[in-house]
């Protein structure tokens, strides 16, 4: 059985594309490279954790979190960060919520509490999933979600439908391939773009599901997210087709080791590097200070970004509302 490449339903924003391309084995890949690391890189990894360990026993997260509920229903043009890759963006009075994260993972410890209680996060119009990790896609935390909204409508994804409806998700889906605009019918569109990742849920489903980012393109901006993502050309080709990005909300964690993150992953090095690939005049730092999902300290992410000292690079609070 061949695989799904693209929604028929949907349409292209790329000249000439035919749809994700595919392996021998049918599996998704990325347009420039492998990112996924076999079981024996994976054991590499972990046997010689120990020396990140020393290093990380004084570490603690150096994310402020304001306790607030004003941003839910302020219908002004804006985003909040909740922590990790969740963000909750107010677009032309529609709110959209990002890879909604809302509670620790199994066997990892969440370090910053949410600015508001779970309970008042309604009236969301759109749930953007980017892929099925378990610190994007989380099971907990959609199916509560889905229940506090059930008219919203997830974007997400080429192959997530089926997880989600096993989940007992009743909400609509929308599954999209690269280079494909979700129907919205709204004042702005949401595409789904390329990333330099993979996605695995189980043991045997790796890369059989789909991952990427999104753009959100409204009249007033262009606002990208950039999900999971190692350095790739994508980041080029994206600022090409949009060539006035106001904000890109990039990865500035789990980048050690570097041998074997790189490919997943930006550092805040690479995420600099990124920022200026796709052009794009603001950045938001994500994916750092709430999880520790790799081996550098969890506060260096954003000390090494602060230090950069680049006016352009806007590090928020959690619970904070930025106003575009």
């Amino acid at each position: 059985m061949f695989k799904k490449t693209y929604n028929k339903h949907l349409p292209f924003i790329k000249k000439n594309w035919e749809g994700n391309p595919v392996d021998i084995k049918n599996k998704y890949v990325n347009l420039d490279g492998a990112s996924e690391r076999t079981f024996a890189e994976m054991l590499k990894w972990q046997r010689s954790r120990k020396e990140s360990k020393l290093i990380k026993r004084k570490q603690f997260t150096n994310v402020e979190v304001l306790k607030n509920e004003d941003f839910i229903a302020d219908a002004k043009d804006g985003v909040t960060w909740l922590g990790h890759c969740t963000f909750l963006f107010s677009i032309n009075g529609k709110k959209i919520i990002t890879d909604p994260l809302l509670y620790s993972l199994p066997l990892v410890k969440r370090y910053t509490k949410l600015p508001c209680a779970i309970i008042a996060l309604k009236n969301i119009d759109y749930i953007l999933l980017s892929h099925n990790h378990r610190d994007h896609c989380d099971k907990k935390s959609l199916t509560r979600l889905c229940k506090l909204n059930p008219k919203a409508i997830i974007l997400t994804s080429l192959g997530l439908d089926p997880q989600l409806r096993n989940w007992r998700i009743t909400n609509k889906i929308q599954e999209a391939g690269w280079y494909q605009t979700y129907h919205t019918q709204e004042q702005f569109n949401i595409h789904y773009l390329p990333a330099k990742h993979w996605a695995r849920r189980n043991l045997r489903d790796l890369n059989t599901m789909l991952w990427g980012s999104f753009m959100i393109e409204t009249p007033n901006g262009n606002y990208y997210f950039g999900a999971d993502s190692g350095i790739g050309n994508h980041f080029t080709e994206i600022g090409e087709l949009f060539p006035s990005i106001d904000y890109c909300f990039m990865g500035i964690g789990a980048y050690e080791p570097n041998w074997f993150m790189k490919t997943s992953h930006t550092s805040p090095q690479d995420a600099a590097q990124a920022f200026a690939m796709l052009g794009a005049k603001k950045m938001i730092p994500m994916h750092y200070g709430t999880f520790d999902l790799s081996d550098e300290p969890m506060q260096e992410p954003l000390e090494k970004i602060i230090a950069m000292n680049n006016k352009n690079i806007l590090p928020v609070k959690i619970g904070e509302k930025l106003f575009f």
